[in-house]
């Protein structure tokens, strides 16, 4: 079998793949419909298109770094109590529970919210930046070993999820607004 060439299930017709020959040259290949090919006689799906696969998940790697530090640099909760108005970052929850001597829990939040998602997108962009122009990225392995070693350990939904309950149980008590923080851990997740 070659890997160029297609058969059409429905009606047998075989087709060769499209391939980049030269700029505006006509060729009897079959191209891609959208995300399908087609079948040249009888319409049918031939399979999936694959151009660009790596360009999907890169985006989303970047576009999630942005949001981190997004969420970051910016406000996650607003409260107005009797006219007082305290902001609330995750640093500052950090340093405040640094403060009040719980400097494990401090650096817990950090670890989950801040270093793991970092680099468990950071090693996204690393494997497919180089891999997108058909190059292997120097200690593929190793990357690939020490993103799934920090999956578990990312825990921005666990993080949203005390916020929200934060957000409610405080709602009776004072004015919370939620800030653009919130809204970019939410893009994070």
């Amino acid at each position: 079998l070659r890997d160029d060439l297609i058969a059409c299930e429905e009606c047998d017709a075989l087709h060769r793949r499209s391939r980049v020959d030269g700029i505006g040259e006509e060729t009897d290949d079959v191209v891609p419909s959208g995300r399908h090919y087609e079948c040249r006689r009888c319409g049918a799906t031939l399979g999936l298109a694959r151009h660009a696969s790596f360009d999907l998940p890169l985006s989303l790697a970047l576009a999630g770094l942005v949001a981190l530090a997004i969420a970051h640099l910016n406000d996650v909760l607003l409260i107005d109590i009797q006219g007082q108005v305290r902001e609330a970052t995750v640093w500052q929850a950090a340093w405040t529970l640094y403060d009040e001597g719980a400097w494990f829990m401090c650096g817990l939040v950090l670890f989950t919210t801040l270093v793991n998602p970092l680099v468990q997108m950071g090693a996204v962009v690393y494997v497919l930046l180089p891999l997108r122009s058909g190059q292997r990225p120097p200690a593929f392995d190793i990357v690939l070993r020490a993103m799934q070693a920090v999956r578990p350990w990312v825990m921005v939904e666990v993080f949203m999820l005390g916020v929200l309950v934060a957000y409610v149980k405080l709602n009776g008590l004072a004015s919370v607004v939620t800030g653009p923080g919130l809204w970019a851990f939410g893009a994070v997740m």
